[in-house]
Order: C-alpha cells, then sequence, then structure tokens
C-alpha cells in the first residue's frame, strides 16, 4: 500500500507537466483553428484534477524511498503515460495498437512512425506528436535527477549514467539541478526555433522541428521528413542542434558557468565522440560519392546530415535511407548501436561505455605483451572502478541479449532478417527510420509486433536495467 500511495504521489507532478506542456498547447491551436478533440480534453482536464487532488492529500505527507520505490515509480510512470497519451490518435481511426506504438515512440524520444500518411492528421495532433518528443526528452532526465537520487542509493545510478558529471558540474541540490536542466533545455529550444525560422521554415514548423531537433526524437509533421524543405542551410541548422543535444548536458552546464570550452578538449568521452562523427562523415561521404554515384555536394550533404541524424538516434531523414543504397545505411546503423554521449537525451549503449570497453580492452592486450605491467583504466584523467567495469560488461551482454530476443521475435513474425534487424536497433537505441519494409514507416508491421517493438523502446530508453530488474521475485522481498 505505502508503495502505491508512493507512485501516486509522484505521477501528480508527472501529469501536471503532461497537461501544462503537452495537452495545453495541443489545445490552443485547435482552438485557434476552429478544432477540438474530445481525447485532449480528458486528458487535460483529468491531468489538472489528479494533480489537484495529489497536492491537496499526499503533497505534505513524508515517505522514506527506497532503491525499489525508484525503479518502480519510473517504470510505471513512463507505462502509465504512454497508454494516457495514446488515447488522442484514437479519434483518428487508429487501433489501440498503432496508437500506444506512436505514443511510445514520442515520449522515448524514438521518432518511429506507424502513420503512413501525416496529411490525415490535423496541425494540433502534429504539433501534440512533437511535444510528446519534447516532453519525453527532458521528462526522462528529471526523472533520472529528481526521483533515482531522491532515494537510497540512487545516487550511484544517475553517477553511472552521466560519467560522473551530475555530481561535478551540476548543483549538489537535486531540485537545483533539474531546475538548471530545465532552463538549459528551454533555451536551447528556444534557439533552435529561431535558427529554423531564420533559415526559412514557417514559425509552426520551426516550432515543431525544434522539440524533435532538441530532444533528439525525429518526428517530422511531413511525410517525407526533412525531405520537405530541401533546403541545406535547414539541414546544417538541424545537424548543430542534433550535435548539441547529443553531447554530455553536464559539459554544456559547466562550460556556460565556467565561461570556457576547456572542458571540451578534457573529456575523453567527448572527443572520441567527435572521432566516431568525424570517421563515419568520411565512410559515408565516400561511400555515396565513389559507389552510389551521387555528385560531390551531395555526396557530402546527405553523407553528413544523414550520418550525424542516425549516429545521435535522431532518426531524421532527407530521403528514405534505402534510396542512399545499401551499404552507407547499414554502416550508420551498426554505429548507432554506440548512441550519443552519456548525460544527453540519445539513446544507444552511450559512448563511455564502448570507450571504457575499448580501453580495458587495450589494457589487457598490453597486460599480455608486457605481464609486469601496471595498467589503470583511465578515463578524462580519472580511475575508472572495478565495479564500474563490471557494470558496463553486464550492460552491454544484457543489451546485446535483448536485441536477439527481439530480434528473434520479428524474425519468427515472417519478417525478413534486414528489416527486422533494422526495426529491432531502431526501437532499442531510440533511433527511429528502419530499413527495407521499415524504411519508410512501420503501418506494414501487425498488432504484435508493434507491441514488441513498443516494449523495446521502453527498455531501450530505460537503460534495461530499469526494467530488467523488476522481473526479479528477489527485488520485491523486503
Amino acid at each position: 500500500m505505502t508503495t502505491l500511495l508512493k507512485v501516486l504521489r509522484f505521477l501528480g507532478p508527472i501529469f501536471l507537466f503532461f497537461s501544462s506542456f503537452v495537452v495545453l498547447p495541443s489545445l490552443v491551436i485547435a482552438l485557434l483553428n476552429g478544432e477540438q478533440s474530445n481525447a485532449l480534453n480528458l486528458l487535460f482536464i483529468s491531468g489538472f484534477a489528479y494533480s489537484i487532488l495529489i497536492f491537496f492529500t499526499l503533497r505534505q505527507k513524508k515517505f522514506n524511498y527506497s532503491p525499489r520505490d525508484g525503479f518502480v515509480i519510473t517504470f510505471v510512470s513512463w507505462l502509465l503515460m504512454s497508454f494516457l497519451a495514446a488515447m488522442p490518435f484514437l479519434d483518428y481511426g487508429m487501433p489501440y495498437h498503432d496508437a500506444f506504438f506512436e505514443a511510445v515512440s514520442g515520449l522515448t524520444t524514438t521518432g518511429s512512425t506507424s502513420i503512413s500518411d501525416l496529411a490525415v492528421l490535423p496541425e494540433f495532433m502534429l504539433m501534440y506528436r512533437q511535444l510528446l518528443q519534447w516532453a519525453g526528452g527532458v521528462g526522462l532526465v528529471i526523472v533520472v535527477l529528481a526521483i533515482i537520487p531522491a532515494v537510497s542509493g540512487g545516487v550511484k545510478v544517475l553517477q553511472a549514467e552521466t560519467s560522473g558529471f551530475a555530481e561535478k558540474n551540476f548543483s549538489p541540490r537535486l531540485q537545483e539541478t533539474a531546475r538548471s536542466l530545465l532552463r538549459f533545455y528551454l533555451v536551447i529550444t528556444l534557439l533552435c526555433v529561431l535558427a529554423y525560422w531564420l533559415a526559412g521554415m514557417t514559425l509552426f514548423d520551426a516550432f515543431a522541428h525544434s522539440f524533435s531537433t532538441v530532444s533528439i526524437g525525429g518526428f517530422s509533421v511531413y511525410n517525407d521528413n526533412f525531405g520537405h524543405f530541401d533546403s541545406s542551410i535547414i539541414e546544417i541548422v538541424a545537424v548543430v542542434f542534433m550535435l548539441l543535444s547529443a553531447t554530455n548536458f553536464g559539459l554544456h552546464f559547466i562550460s556556460l558557468t565556467k565561461s570556457t570550452t576547456k572542458y571540451y578538449s578534457q573529456n575523453d568521452e567527448f572527443k572520441f565522440f567527435k572521432f566516431i562523427v568525424l570517421f563515419s562523415i568520411i565512410v559515408s561521404f565516400l561511400t555515396l560519392f565513389l559507389r552510389e554515384n551521387f555528385d560531390l555536394f551531395e555526396s557530402l550533404r546527405y553523407g553528413i546530415f544523414q550520418t550525424i541524424s542516425i549516429i545521435t538516434t535522431t532518426g531524421f531523414t532527407v530521403m528514405p535511407l534505402s534510396e542512399l543504397g545499401d551499404v552507407m545505411p547499414f554502416y550508420i546503423f551498426i554505429i548507432a548501436f554506440i548512441g550519443a554521449c552519456s548525460g544527453s537525451f540519445g539513446g544507444g549503449m552511450k559512448v563511455w561505455r564502448i570507450l571504457l570497453l575499448l580501453r580495458v580492452g587495450f589494457n589487457n592486450i598490453t597486460k599480455l605483451m608486457h605481464p609486469n605491467a601496471i595498467n589503470v583504466t583511465k578515463i578524462s584523467g580519472e580511475k575508472v572502478q572495478s565495479s564500474q567495469i563490471e557494470a558496463v560488461f553486464s550492460f552491454i551482454a544484457i543489451y546485446i541479449t535483448f536485441f536477439l530476443i527481439f530480434l528473434f521475435i520479428l524474425v519468427f513474425q515472417g519478417i525478413d532478417f534486414y528489416s527486422a534487424f533494422s526495426g529491432t536497433a531502431a526501437a532499442i537505441n531510440n533511433l527511429g527510420p528502419g530499413l527495407g519494409q521499415f524504411a519508410e514507416n512501420y503501418s506494414s508491421l501487425d498488432a504484435f509486433g508493434k507491441y514488441t517493438l513498443a516494449f523495446a523502446m521502453i527498455v531501450g530508453r530505460l537503460e534495461l536495467f530499469g526494467v530488467l530488474i523488476l522481473f526479479f521475485p528477489s527485488f520485491w522481498k523486503n
């Protein structure tokens, strides 16, 4: 009973945030266009009513939180919000599995879509999809910063996720940290809106695409995604903000507060991320130019945009990836498993984990050649503890296991291996577009397949352990 009350207590501010920043703006656009949505009205009224109820009943109630409470609250919040966020899509004839897939894809900032024609949705629903991603991006971080550390042992979880920058670069008070992060998120969103507008987008398009850019979501209001604009200037703006959002926000925070950029050059994860991006751009450019016979400008333009879009796990496209040949899309899909930096909104396994894996591997090779040598694994000048190394190896092993399970489920359903591989990779890495039959959308996937990938999106967003631990009986024992 106590655990239930704790969950209900935290759902209050979550519902308030969702009603204020996702539902209300969508309703305002509907009102201005002379339209309405019964589902959105219901979500707005019920969300505020529930928040007020919690405010007057449980706000002042003192609870002692355990690590178990943190994981339960996080998982339940994401799952419940996904079920509720699907409701407005039902007004447009979508079966619930499609609506749930769309909602989960938005909230987890994945960017996969089951809608074959976005033109069937009115403007306010298109904005609702974009706001789902924006809220999901900042919402996840707020859950990590404000909920998990609030319980015993949660700080260590936070440190593992953010490579220590939450402790060193943010305020030691979690409430101040959350507020600082939210302010930064709002500022970078508004800057992205301004940049898109100046680059030639309408104000509606600028807001809509800034929400999915900053959150590294990948949704667009057009069927042909960024191909609709056919503008290299707009693509440059997108590239800049995708890279900003894929970088550890702790680095941005400390660099801005200290008014210096030296912290970027001192951070090993960021340097490795830059190397991956630059190397992949070169590979993509040469592939498009030499193998696929694109001209020089197109090879450079598409190579840069699509490479950064996929590597950062944003998922924007300027054309169906299948039109870029077979080699380049497959290569960047593989690289997408690495994902963005820790402490960012990107998906994947995270750059710091791969960097740590490589350094441990090289140290072991050195030890074989020089048995008496003392090798210490360091990242950014700090020694990595053996417990962290074990956690990373465990994470990667479980990550691959989950990927293979989801892949097998799709193949078992009759999906060809190429499409199943890309769809599973897109879901668990929170990437968005797939290859093969999923190159444009996921409308051809049946209900069971969509629920499978939706669960894969949640697993990928919550980084496996937060979901897996809930299925161990020992976790629920006192």
